[in-house]
């Protein structure tokens, strides 16, 4: 199947699912008669969709015709369409609006829709309103009003939305801003507060950054108070409405403007030579320079990742250690896109720390990534408690030797494709010498002899025939880590091999006496990363290992079969070492050698081989874990079964049993009448005749409920506050399913409160099906299943445990190379919206396979039992859900995208294709994305069940994608690489650490200017035999206790010899502990209290001691035990690691403190014996 044919065949069968949703929705047991998520095609539509739900004039008013006229014009996603068809959308051109400002917020919010792919709610939450304030001379100009929303536009986007603002306030005559100097200094003391108050942002411009800015900007930027905190000055200005810190107004200033103001500056210079009038933004360049001096002559702090460390979570690295991942150019099946992949026993020999799916916070070259697997790069290397040194190439070798590992030396590679180099627009990391360099070397030299061999497993005499015969490189699985030990540690190592022998292989003294006396050269075998082995009185090196030893140095091999004594041999090795040491010159008519230098005994050993030896170590990347991988069934505080409200009388489990025992719910109601029943009902159509019912008003002043206007009163709403018979429609709900007592639920539970406009409610049928199959809803109304986002270009039959003749029913017919598909083990190229669903039997939370079986078969009872049709899914094993179409979202968007279950992994993670990552606008560097099945999505979910409040439109599929557009996804694929190789020019740069700017790799950029298939031809640069074969569930998800996860982080820390110990425990405490210890004790201060019963809260125990609601008991919120956890488990760290002394009274301030709160723990008495 082609790309064309399968693009057509998901939105055939997206089509078919939606006629089934239409036919239903029409029979009026929804709040809406018609499917509320539009489909759109195109990026136009998507724009439209998502601004006509604020304003609906806009739909059907022939605005996506005209951007696709200017995406002709201008080029898609180019930043001239955000502001031409703003203007024109304000000028009113295609509908009409109440006000000219209403018209200006509608083309605004179009501009920044379309600069963020229309999938985002930040134009419709982000933006709450653009405002005409008096300047001091009288005139009017305008300031957006920004929310928290605004966040997930980005920081670009967002700065964007002020030129966007700006244009229009040009356009259409307003003044430019005219800022206060106490307003200036408003913005700086607010952002410092939202940033050591309230959270981090990602970028803190300096006190002169924002001061320039907010003299420069020509809109005031604004927005609504977020925050319960007032800013600590500059208080009580007329033109800023709220002295309470504003979330929306810190992030588009300082993650926005003042962090992408170089971005911004080249759009509007682009913007100004296609004729758009931005008068104002000169400042930008001199913003710019001050932006580039911040850092110079600055000393560099602590990298992020390792100060915002967290308890439990191992740091692997700290910032560029020897040991630590070494960097490798790459890209596996799984890897990409902000994933990076390491070897399965990497995951094993850190304790099943990182597993499939795990973020590791990085050092370089980007700020995060997800962990897949690769076996076929290097993995650890480690020394075990008896001195011997190993090099793991299997999982289940790992495994079994952790506990008998006393250090990891090498953590082992870490796969970094280029393409997040570049599109992080990072220097090129040095790579380590590695089999795929040697292997383009080769071809360089002899290209017919390259492509006979494996380049990734030469044995030894081959090897070094091709050296010496082509005149390239030993290659790098002979050669070892020589850039990583010191001189003494190298001339240990001379005078160690001085006393050995060699017997077809090298042995070496290790008695007791031996141990201490050749330490240093034991501690260079190691750091080496040769594999030796320690006996009872020797240390033995097996014999390639031996003859690889003996190359690197320039000694004859030949050696090892002499069964002889090396006493002569190094001995004189040792005096030419020595005489170069010693010499300033390297040799007559040479440079002298910089002996400080880490590659000095890399260069010395090159003096001696007559083989050239490479860096075998290259860049080293520091790390600590980050988030843990996530599969599991969303569920909201209560997990309720049903958007339908059970009140107080739900009780403490929001449960329909326990209102039915009170025999009614008081909760907001929508109200209607049914005319033919002559009663108020709370649905649209009669659960008594099965009518539809009219809408009835409720008007507070004369509290009255009415079909028809009140003639005194104008206020009114749609529902009211009251009590109902629950037992009425509970039975109702029953007889609808035709549910006899027997087979309803035992458990059923409802929301405490609808929190929509209107109140309005879903049918408690629904809500008795979920319950039937364990299901819980969404505030959408819909079932939503999160998982860990992890990139997939290509896969095997097997991986995805799936049948042959199945995938060929759903297209996969031929493999990535064209053969007909016949085994398992052949590779294919996953089609875009197709989606592998985490189904690994390892989940504490439940498997996506399951669950979405249970969907199925929930969304077929709906049909059939609620709407009286026909099932659609006939869902009985696991491999009928293949084929089957879902929705994927990310968290902040509006906008879904179908996708097609084809497998099943054994993993915690969501294995979609690049594409489907960035038409969500999500990459895999942690990101988690929710995935529903779209029947349940087009039957159950609704706009009037959103929450009202700001940012209640997040994470909701407002729009509908059934056809991903690789130029209409977000700008980061556009890196993405097409290759199966990277070139040997890439290396040879990188060598240099030049700009990865300076080499052009094939990618979907130039593939889309080709005019050909995008979604054809990823490929990759190394394969790994199956990409299940990792940890499936990182053991901080297993471990249990706080406790032990600390314990076995610094056990593991205590191991790896890229950590720093002492200094992970100090950051573990003054990161975490003693923040949380304090934060508690502030919360127990200012606390509220809680009923068991009936979960009602109270900011202060009434007098009667007991629920003033049910007469429960009632309990702290913040308890002796939640504030006391973390303080044994630090004071136990900064004893046993010795810390500083600021660190070990700052953690017995604080316990004194807790002790003045709680008191002492009770001496307990003890026996006299103890003493005697």
């Amino acid at each position: 199947m082609n790309t064309q044919q399968y693009l057509k065949e998901i939105e055939k069968k997206t089509k078919e699912v939606y006629a089934v949703a239409e036919e239903a929705r029409s029979k009026g047991f929804d709040p809406s008669d018609k499917v509320e998520i539009p489909l759109a095609r195109s990026l136009a539509e998507k724009v439209v969709g998502l601004v006509s739900t604020i304003y609906p004039q806009m739909i059907d008013a022939k605005i996506e015709e005209r951007i696709i006229e200017l995406e002709k014009k201008f080029g898609k996603l180019d930043p001239a369409i955000c502001l031409q068809i703003a203007e024109e959308v304000a000028k009113q051109k295609f509908c009409k609006f109440p006000s000219l400002k209403e018209a200006i917020e509608a083309g605004a919010r179009t501009g920044i829709a379309y600069i963020t792919l229309g999938v985002v709610s930040s134009p419709i939450e982000g933006l709450t309103e653009i405002k005409a304030v008096k300047t001091s001379d009288g005139k009017e100009y305008l300031s957006p009003y920004f929310s928290g929303p605004i966040r997930s536009a980005g920081g670009s986007s967002a700065a964007f939305s002020l030129v966007i603002v700006d244009y229009l306030r040009e356009l259409f005559g307003y003044a430019k801003y005219d800022p206060r100097e106490e307003e200036v200094k408003r913005s700086v003391v607010e952002l410092h507060d939202y940033h050591e108050r309230v959270t981090n942002l990602q970028y803190m411009p300096t006190d002169d950054e924002i001061r320039f800015l907010a003299r420069h900007i020509p809109v005031q930027i604004n927005g609504d108070p977020s925050e319960t905190l007032e800013v600590s000055n500059h208080k009580n200005l007329e033109r800023i409405d709220t002295n309470l810190v504003r979330s929306g107004f810190c992030l588009v200033f300082g993650e926005g403007i003042a962090q992408k103001a170089k971005k911004i500056s080249k759009y509007i210079s682009s913007l100004r030579k296609k004729g758009f009038k931005l008068s104002d933004w000169g400042f930008l360049s001199e913003y710019v320079s001050l932006h580039e001096k911040r850092d110079t002559g600055k000393a560099e702090d602590a990298p992020t990742y390792i100060q915002d460390i967290v308890a439990g979570r191992p740091v692997f690295g700290h910032p560029s250690e020897s040991g630590a991942f070494r960097f490798r150019y790459g890209r596996g099946r799984v890897s990409g896109f902000s994933a990076a992949s390491v070897h399965p026993a990497t995951m094993e020999i850190t304790d099943g720390f990182i597993a499939i799916g795990t973020q590791l916070k990085i050092e370089k070259p980007t700020k995060g990534c997800v962990v897949t697997v690769c076996d076929s790069i290097d993995g650890p290397i480690v020394k075990l408690f008896n001195g011997t040194v190993k090099k793991l190439v299997t999982r289940e070798e790992a495994k079994a030797i952790y506990p008998d590992v006393e250090e990891i030396i090498y953590l082992g590679d870490i796969l970094f494709p280029f393409s997040d180099v570049t599109n992080r627009n990072f220097n090129l990391l040095k790579p380590g010498y590695v089999e795929e360099i040697w292997g383009l070397e080769l071809r360089e030299k002899n290209p017919k002899l390259e492509k006979t061999l494996d380049a990734r497993n030469i044995g030894f005499e081959k090897a070094v025939e091709i050296s010496l015969k082509e005149k390239i490189s030993l290659h790098p699985r002979y050669i070892f880590y020589w850039t990583e030990i010191s001189k003494e540690q190298f001339l240990g190592l001379l005078e160690w091999l001085k006393s050995g022998k060699a017997s077809q292989k090298i042995i070496l003294p290790y008695t007791k006496a031996d141990q201490e006396k050749f330490k240093s050269g034991k501690r260079a075998l190691e750091i080496l990363g040769i594999e030796h082995e320690v006996t009872t009185e020797n240390v033995v090196i097996n014999l390639e290992n031996s003859r690889a030893l003996f190359t690197n140095l320039g000694i004859e091999p030949e050696v090892l079969s002499s069964d002889a004594a090396l006493k002569n041999i190094f001995e004189e090795y040792e005096k030419r070492v020595n005489k170069i040491i010693s010499s300033d010159k390297a040799d007559e008519g040479e440079d002298s050698m910089d002996k400080d230098n880490n590659s000095f005994i890399l260069r010395l050993i090159n003096r001696f081989s007559e083989f050239d030896i490479r860096d075998k170590a290259g860049d080293f990347i520091g790390a600590r874990m980050g988030r843990p991988e996530k599969a599991k069934l969303r569920k909201l505080t209560g997990s309720p079964n049903v958007l339908f409200p059970v009140g107080a009388e739900g009780g403490r489990l929001r449960s329909f049993q326990s209102a039915l025992e009170s025999g009614r719910v008081t909760s907001a109601f929508s109200i209607f009448y049914c005319g033919k029943c002559k009663m108020e009902t709370i649905y649209r159509t009669c659960e008594n005749c099965g009518t539809k019912t009219e809408k009835m008003f409720y008007y507070r002043e004369c509290e009255k409920t009415s079909l028809e206007r009140c003639k005194e009163h104008k206020s009114s709403v749609p529902y009211s506050n009251k009590a109902i018979d629950i037992n009425h429609y509970f039975e109702k709900a029953k007889e609808k399913l035709g549910l006899s007592n027997g087979e309803v639920p035992l458990l059923i539970k409802g929301v405490r409160g609808t929190s929509s406009e209107d109140h309005v409610i879903e049918n408690l049928s629904k809500g008795m099906l979920r319950a039937m199959f364990d299901l819980q809803v969404n505030k959408d109304g819909t079932i939503r299943f999160d998982a860990t986002e992890m990139p997939l270009v290509c896969f095997k039959p097997k991986e995805i445990n799936v049948r042959i003749e199945k995938l060929r029913e759903i297209g996969y017919d031929k493999d990535v190379y064209g053969k007909e598909l016949e085994n398992e083990n052949q590779i294919l190229e996953l089609m875009p919206h197709d989606i592998v669903l985490p189904s690994s039997p390892e989940s504490p939370d439940g498997r996506a396979d399951d669950i979405f079986m249970r969907i199925c078969h929930f969304v077929d009872d709906l049909l059939v039992k609620f709407y009286d049709m026909k099932p659609i899914y006939n869902v009985r094993k696991r491999e009928d859900l293949v084929g089957k179409l879902g929705v994927c979202i990310a968290p902040h968007n509006c906008a879904g995208v179908v996708c097609r279950i084809i497998g099943f992994s054994n993993t915690l993670g969501l294995f979609a294709s690049p594409f489907m990552h960035a038409a969500i606008r999500r990459d895999c560097d942690g990101d988690e994305a929710a995935i529903m099945l779209l029947g349940d999505v087009l039957l159950n979910f609704s706009r009037e069940f959103i929450p009202q409040h700001r940012g209640g439109t997040q994470d909701c599929p407002l729009v509908l994608n059934a056809r991903i557009d690789a130029g209409e996804v977000d700008d980061q694929i556009m890196d993405f690489e097409l290759v199966e190789e990277y070139p040997l020019e890439l290396y040879r740069l990188a060598e240099k650490r030049r700009h990865s700017s300076e080499i052009q790799i094939r990618d979907v950029r130039s593939v889309l200017k080709e005019g050909k298939d995008p979604f054809k031809g990823l490929m990759f640069t190394h394969d790994t035999e199956n990409f299940n074969d990792g940890v499936a569930c990182s053991s901080y998800k297993l471990l249990e206790t706080m406790q032990d996860k600390v314990r076995h982080q610094m056990e593991l820390v205590e191991k790896i010899r890229a950590a720093n110990t002492s200094e992970t425990a100090r950051l573990i405490i003054e990161r975490h502990f003693l923040k949380d210890l304090r934060g508690n004790l502030r919360k127990f201060a200012m606390q509220e209290f809680r009923c068991v019963a009936c979960n009602e809260i109270m900011r202060s125990p009434p007098l009667s001691g007991v629920c003033t609601k049910c007469g429960g008991k009632i309990i702290f919120t913040t308890n002796e035990g939640g504030i006391k956890k973390y303080l044994e488990p630090a004071l136990e760290l900064a004893k046993k690691y010795q810390l500083s002394p600021y660190i070990r009274q700052s953690l017995e301030l604080t316990k004194r403190h807790i002790d003045s709160i709680f008191g002492k723990e009770i001496e307990k008495q003890e026996g006299l014996a103890r003493w005697v």
